[in-house]
C-alpha cells in the first residue's frame, strides 16, 4: 500500500518524538511537544530540574528545513528533505553531550511568566498580540530570516481582534514587553499564524505554556528574575 504525504509525516513525527524520548539524559524530561501539520517539524520543550542545575529548560527543533529565526532560544537540528531519521539519534546524542547550562536553556523569569499569563488572558477574552512584519519578510513566509533581535524588535505590535485583525488595531509601544514576547516566540512557546501582513502571538495552543507556568512557579526559588 502507498502511503500519502501526511501519512509519512506522521509516521516520521512519531519516530521524532520515540527517538528523543529514548536519547535523553535520565535527568531530562520530554515535558511537552508539537508537531506541524504541513511539514517533519516537531518541537520539543525538555525539563531537567536538579539540586545542582535548578530549574531549566530546553526547546529542541527536529525538522526537514533550516530555522527561519535569527537569535531564537531553541536548539535546531535539520535532517534534511527528504528528513533522514537514521543519523537522529547520533544528532540528538550529540545535542546531550553538551551541558544543560549551556546558552540554549533557560529558566523561566517571573516577569515572563507573567506574559504567559497576560497573553493567555488576552486571548481567553478573543484578544491577541499582532507584530506588522516588514513586507520583505511577510511575503517570502519564512524563506527569509527573521531577526528576532533586530527585525521583531523593530516592528510595530498591535493588541487586535482573534478573529478579525482589521477590526481592532490598538498600537502599543513598550520596548520591555516586545523584548519578552520575541524571547518567548524564539522558546516555541507561543503559538502563531500568518495574518494579512502580521504575525499574531498568542497562548492558544501554545508547547503546553499553562503548564510551564505551573512548573516555574513550582520550583519559583530555582527560577531568576533579571527584569
Amino acid at each position: 500500500m502507498r502511503l500519502d504525504q501526511e501519512q509519512i509525516r506522521k509516521i516520521g513525527q512519531k519516530q521524532i518524538v520515540e527517538t528523543i524520548r529514548l536519547r535523553l539524559p535520565h535527568v531530562v524530561s520530554l515535558f511537552a511537544y508539537n508537531i506541524s501539520k504541513t511539514d517533519m517539524s516537531v518541537y520539543s520543550l525538555l525539563h531537567q530540574n536538579t539540586a545542582e542545575t535548578g530549574n531549566l529548560w530546553m526547546t529542541l527543533r527536529v525538522a526537514d528545513h533550516p530555522l527561519w529565526l535569527k537569535n531564537a532560544q531553541q536548539v535546531s537540528i535539520d535532517m534534511g528533505s527528504p528528513a533522514d531519521l537514521i543519523r537522529l539519534p547520533t544528532a540528538i546524542s550529540k545535542v546531550f553531550s553538551c551541558d544543560m547550562k549551556a546558552k540554549n536553556c533557560y529558566q523561566m523569569t517571573n516577569s515572563e511568566l507573567a506574559v504567559l499569563e497576560l497573553l493567555d488572558n488576552c486571548q481567553q477574552n478573543g484578544l491577541v498580540w499582532a507584530v506588522r512584519l516588514p513586507e520583505e519578510i511577510f511575503t517570502a513566509f519564512k524563506k527569509q530570516p527573521l531577526d528576532l533581535q533586530k527585525d521583531f524588535m523593530q516592528a510595530e505590535v498591535f493588541l487586535t481582534n482573534r478573529n478579525n485583525v482589521n477590526a481592532l488595531l490598538l498600537p502599543f509601544t513598550n520596548p520591555c514587553f516586545q523584548a519578552q514576547l520575541a524571547k518567548l516566540y524564539g522558546r516555541n512557546l507561543l503559538f502563531s499564524q500568518f495574518s494579512s501582513s502580521f504575525i499574531e502571538t498568542f497562548t492558544d495552543k501554545p508547547m503546553d505554556s499553562t503548564n510551564v507556568r505551573k512548573r516555574a512557579k513550582t520550583f519559583r526559588l530555582a527560577t531568576t528574575d533579571h527584569s
